[in-house]
């Protein structure tokens, strides 16, 4: 077995090795399908199951993202030796939305993402598994879920990794007035569903250097994969989806010290989307948690610089490989 130094993808080689090995390798080796959730929803997911599993890792990914946007993490995860799983959020990717077209994010619960995941948990990741080893990795809204998750079902996972979790969103310069506007707007039932000022539909704009990756390389695989599918064409939010994504912040700091797993946080110090002192207090209520800190990363650690990926991996397999 290589080590992750080994396999590491650098930016120069990037675009050729995922399309050329690492995309057929996960064709080759997945398993997807669908579950029903209690609302009657569908919800997309993959597997790799390892034939010689020392965990099962199970992803919930972040705002606006999608399946593919992991399959380096996949491939990493796959190839040192653990079973990985995935499903897209709803709302996301090929999973069923609440409302029209495939640019618009909205959620009426926050709660109701980490019941979905519950579902996806109890239905297939279990069932499927080989060992009883479930680790958690969570990144950005995802990690939001993920830390909900952990207070709700505290003994499902052995450990977790939160990569920028969202556990307190950035408002940038936007006034206490103004949010306050806002969120009052959210409750009316015909202003829910409608975009927040400034968020649209997907205009397939090439955002780097002004996005959160500091890749070139994997941003514009992302953003091809994107592209290309209309079902990753996720893009703006609902004043719903912003209401609950501000109110879970203090539900999340609140019942913090129900987690009793080691907890590793990847942070990104030159993060714009969310607060890095939310992630500071937050670790502070775990009894086994630790902050990993990236002075020069965005808020996508694994898509910084290729020094920057191999200390995040180098953090992240000593974490899982650690008793």
């Amino acid at each position: 077995m290589k080590t992750i130094t080994e396999l590491i993808i650098k930016e120069q080689d990037f675009a050729e090795t995922m399309k050329g090995k690492v995309l057929p390798f996960i064709k080759e080796h997945k398993k997807e399908g669908y579950i029903t959730n209690r609302e009657g929803l569908k919800l997309h997911y993959e597997m790799l199951i390892h034939p010689d599993e020392k965990a099962a890792i199970v992803i919930s990914h972040g705002y606006c993202e999608f399946i593919t946007k992991y399959a380096e993490l996949e491939y990493y995860f796959y190839q040192m030796g653990y079973s990985v799983f995935i499903v897209e959020h709803r709302g996301h990717g090929f999973s069923d939305r609440q409302v029209k077209g495939f640019s618009k994010v909205h959620i009426d619960h926050f709660e109701d993402y980490v019941l979905d995941f519950n579902e996806f948990i109890e239905k297939v990741v279990i069932p499927e598994s080989l060992t009883e080893r479930l680790i958690l990795f969570a990144h950005s809204m995802g990690g939001g879920i993920g830390a909900m998750y952990l207070e709700m079902y505290p003994k499902v996972f052995e450990k977790a990794i939160l990569s920028s979790p969202m556990i307190k969103l950035s408002t940038g310069n936007t006034s206490k007035h103004i949010l306050r506007i806002l969120k009052m707007l959210s409750y009316l039932p015909f202003v829910n569903r409608m975009y927040l000022p400034g968020y649209h539909d997907y205009d397939h704009s090439y955002k780097y250097p002004k996005c959160s990756s500091i890749s070139r390389a994997r941003y514009t695989f992302q953003y091809e994969e994107r592209e290309g599918e209309q079902h990753y064409q996720t893009n703006g939010c609902t004043y719903g989806w912003s209401r609950e994504a501000f109110n879970v912040s203090k539900k999340i700091l609140k019942n913090a010290s129900l987690i009793k797993i080691p907890v590793i946080i990847m942070q990104a110090a030159l993060d714009t989307l969310v607060i890095s002192e939310a992630q500071d207090l937050f670790v502070d209520k775990l009894s086994n948690g630790k902050i990993v800190r990236f002075e020069e990363s965005k808020h996508e650690i694994f898509n910084a610089t290729d020094e920057i990926i191999l200390d995040y991996y180098n953090e992240i397999f000593n974490f899982l490989e650690s008793r």
